[in-house]
């Protein structure tokens, strides 16, 4: 057998990549020390996912839902990934150019979609505006595109992954994925409290997780379980015997905006999946609701449990007399006074709120940069074009959500629409107490690729037979 003889361009092709091989791990080890050796094979793997888009997204999501941030007391050495924003903003960037190689190579239009579209072109012009006001009065430009590099997630991850083209089977395994994931972090969330590493609250108990992140992920898939089981649409037996785990690790997390969501979104989905039985059962559920409330908030306790003392924080008369719901009520004071002043375009990016109409009872480092109120955090930031932005987003993300229920092809896709439109009218719930969309980085990276998937199966939902042969 004769030997094959290797061209001089192959040589001098093998050459060169040897030599930037070397020059990347002599870079590499500068920086990172021995650690740096792995710094080709990381490099090659990218090149590797870059040309799968699919698997790609899901690894950086998964990061971002997995990875948790300093509050997580079990994997405390997951916070370093967002010490520095680059990391993030790196993974985000390879998924959008990872779906744009993709549509170049099978030749595919880009799709923008429509109920995103309006939303979508009203932040961006609102990023820029904010870019300018903040500009103005002397803020860098450098620090302004710091400060708003969450708004590009929210801009560009939804129309990644609307851009993605799954198979059907590759859509059911990852909505599956999605209710196993929460599940999974469920059970790592009870198990950090049974290690004894879980941070404390309420003198006595100890939370699951106090970053939106994982709360938002069992939020969904509890929604999901209950409004499939409710339409008789045949969840898994996993997912009904992982649902246990789920609520209970949601009420360990002591966030109470997110009881309040869990209530509405199993409220509306009761409705919705029952149609018009659901519809009378309505008020009385709700008068129930509303006289329990009452009742909890009217018992004094002492010696309870931390849950009920939580539950009972949030009666009106103890909201007042809470230093941090104070704080947070004369906050929403002063930024209505500041917007007040500038009500078109806003204070600018970066720029911190300086009014006092009300005394704060105390202030938090980098407090007045934050606005426990996502629709006047847009506005404030963004003025009245980010106030409209983020309107339109959450409406738009709702009727994507609609369609995928009422059109869906699949029953996992239908549970998945109606448990997205339920959370997403919770959000808004949840978002009066503290400004999680395009403020929180792992909580926008998730939301942002929710929104995407929502908009992919609406149109998919159109090309219903074709998926519905493949799964």
């Amino acid at each position: 057998m004769v030997a094959r003889r290797f061209r001089t361009s192959e040589l001098v092709l093998a050459a060169a990549l040897a030599a930037a091989t070397a020059l990347v791990a002599y870079a590499a080890i500068k920086k990172l020390g021995s650690a740096g050796l792995l710094a080709p094979l990381g490099l090659a793997l990218v090149v590797v996912l870059l040309r799968r888009p699919l698997v790609l997204t899901c690894l950086v999501v998964g990061v971002a839902v997995l990875a948790e941030g300093p509050d997580f007391g079990l994997f405390t050495f997951t916070a370093q990934l967002y010490t520095h924003a680059t990391v993030m903003n790196v993974m985000v960037a390879l998924v959008v150019f990872s779906v744009g190689i993709d549509m170049l190579r099978h030749k595919r239009r880009p799709r923008v979609p429509a109920p995103l579209g309006v939303p979508l072109a009203l932040l961006a012009l609102a990023s820029v505006a904010g870019l300018v006001t903040g500009h103005s009065v002397g803020i860098s430009v450098s620090k302004e595109l710091h400060n708003e590099n969450l708004l590009d997630y929210m801009i560009f991850l939804p129309l990644a992954v609307a851009n993605l083209d799954p198979t059907g089977r590759e859509i059911d395994l990852l909505l599956k994925l999605v209710f196993a994931l929460a599940i999974f972090k469920a059970v790592v969330g009870l198990a950090d409290i049974l290690s004894g590493y879980a941070p404390a609250i309420e003198r006595s108990g100890a939370l699951t997780y106090y970053e939106p992140t994982a709360n938002w992920l069992m939020l969904l898939a509890l929604l999901g379980v209950f409004g499939a089981l409710i339409g008789r649409l045949r969840p898994p037996l996993w997912a009904l015997l992982g649902s246990p785990l789920i609520l209970a690790a949601l009420l360990l997390s002591y966030r109470r905006s997110f009881w309040i969501a869990a209530v509405l979104g199993l409220l509306l989905v009761l409705v919705l999946a029952l149609g018009p039985v659901g519809r009378r059962m309505l008020i009385p559920v709700a008068l129930m609701l509303i006289a329990a409330v009452w009742l909890i908030g009217s018992v004094h306790v002492q010696g309870s449990s931390p849950l009920l003392e939580r539950a009972t924080s949030l009666a009106p008369s103890k909201i007042t007399s809470n230093v941090e719901d104070r704080y947070r009520l004369d906050e929403r004071a002063n930024v209505l006074a500041e917007i007040e002043k500038h009500p078109v375009t806003g204070i600018g990016v970066g720029v911190p709120w300086r009014a006092d109409a009300r005394p704060l009872p105390i202030e938090h480092e980098g407090g007045r940069r934050y606005v426990h109120f996502a629709a006047l955090w847009y506005w404030l930031n963004l003025g009245v074009l980010g106030f409209l932005a983020y309107v339109s987003l959450l409406l738009g993300g709702a009727l994507l959500a609609w369609r995928v229920w009422r059109r869906g092809y699949e029953p996992i896709v239908k549970a998945f629409g109606l448990a997205s439109l339920c959370a997403i009218a919770g959000l808004v719930a949840i978002e009066t107490t503290a400004s999680f969309s395009g403020v929180d980085t792992r909580f926008t990276v998730l939301f942002g690729a929710q929104l995407g998937l929502l908009a992919l199966l609406s149109r998919i939902a159109v090309e219903q037979p074709e998926f519905a042969e493949e799964i």
